[in-house]
């Protein structure tokens, strides 16, 4: 994370036009992180986004064969997470750029956004997915947890304690636009504060990623990191 903060530093100051700071907020780096990870080993045509290596559970199995793949409710395998932290993969991810909703995003990028109770935001990728290709997202944020503050100082004491306020449910789909907004696949766990996809493409054609406050259980506003990347044709 210090290697990205200090990427981040200089892509900042080479593009401070373009460029903000929102690269310095915990939830993109997370999202960044686990997005770039290893899963399966690219044959060199770029399909699997230039993972370097096979990733294996205890019992040999990869991520086409795991829970996480395979049931939309789970973002991350009990074993591997996302997959195997690749630092140089984090650092092309990060330095792909940001992008936010209201514009056309590239294939590969992330933001930093927040999103009102029962809203939705559309991040339409500008060029096609290929066929037989695979995607990468990411969305993560937290669970609201908070000071209970006896003395009203702001500060921690002995003696106080934090409570828990509960965790807003966000989901996160991947949608055709080629088929009347078809959900391609998702990931709509309602106890985790990540969600997580990667899939293949069907069919080459235009697509887009939705971001959704499902559920609102504390603040009715939900700051989110979202990471993405899809092969470029």
């Amino acid at each position: 994370m210090a290697l990205l903060l200090e990427a981040g530093n200089n892509f900042f100051q080479e593009k401070p036009k373009i460029w903000t700071r929102d690269y310095r907020n915990h939830e993109v780096m997370k999202a960044i992180l686990l997005n770039s990870a290893d899963k399966l080993k690219d044959k060199g045509d770029g399909n699997l986004l230039g993972m370097t290596r096979d990733v294996l559970t205890q019992n040999n199995k990869t991520w086409l064969e795991s829970d996480a793949y395979l049931n939309p409710e789970i973002p991350l395998d009990m074993q591997m997470g996302t997959g195997h932290l690749n630092t140089m993969r984090a650092y092309k991810q990060l330095k792909a750029g940001q992008y936010n909703h209201k514009e056309k995003v590239s294939n590969i990028g992330w933001n930093y956004s927040q999103i009102d109770k029962k809203d939705a935001h559309d991040y339409i990728l500008k060029q096609p997915l290929k066929a037989n290709t695979y995607i990468s997202i990411t969305l993560a944020w937290d669970r609201l947890v908070e000071l209970n503050d006896l003395n009203n100082n702001q500060e921690y004491d002995l003696g106080e304690n934090f409570i828990d306020e509960g965790l807003n449910n966000l989901d996160l789909e991947l949608i055709s636009n080629n088929n009347q907004e078809k959900v391609i696949c998702s990931s709509i766990s309602k106890v985790d504060s990540v969600e997580h996809i990667f899939c293949p493409i069907p069919e080459t054609g235009e697509y887009k990623i939705r971001v959704k406050f499902t559920t609102q259980v504390n603040k009715p506003l939900q700051p989110y990191g979202l990471a993405w990347w899809g092969k470029k044709l």
